[in-house]
């Protein structure tokens, strides 16, 4: 099994769509055994054991795609888990889907569970802020 790490993911956006580029905060690291670019679409896809690296976060998913035009990237699994590498703002959660956004703020949805602090929140969507800790459910 091959596997593929995509690193400033800002240049391979500008590259292969020479449209607006994804601006992070801070660099984001991506690793999946597979890597489609569809110009049509204007979107990358991620595709088997998919990990996602932060500054402030780690992310796993069964595939991801990353929309150029919105700067959102989706995580799908059965689930889709997410955990903080920082120690002072420690989390842990778990959803079908995961958006991830260029300001690292990040929704949880579907069968979607998160552990903050001593806080449990099960909801269909949990939005979160691994920056700030600011979290809420709908």
């Amino acid at each position: 099994m091959r596997n593929i790490k995509v690193f400033f993911l800002t240049t391979i956006v500008s590259i292969s769509f020479y449209t607006s580029s994804f601006e992070l905060n801070e660099n984001i690291e991506i690793q999946a055994d597979k890597v489609e670019l569809s110009k049509d679409e204007n979107k990358i896809y991620f595709k088997n054991n998919v990990q996602i690296l932060s500054n402030n976060i780690e992310i796993s998913a069964d595939s991801a795609s990353y929309d150029n035009e919105k700067n959102i990237l989706t995580l799908l699994g059965a689930p889709s888990h997410i955990k903080s590498i920082k120690e002072e703002l420690f989390f842990r959660g778990q959803a079908e889907k995961i958006l991830f956004f260029n300001n690292e703020e990040v929704h949880l949805i579907k069968n979607a569970n998160m552990k903050y602090d001593k806080i449990s929140v099960s909801s269909n969507m949990i939005i979160f802020n691994p920056i700030t800790g600011k979290i809420s459910s709908e």
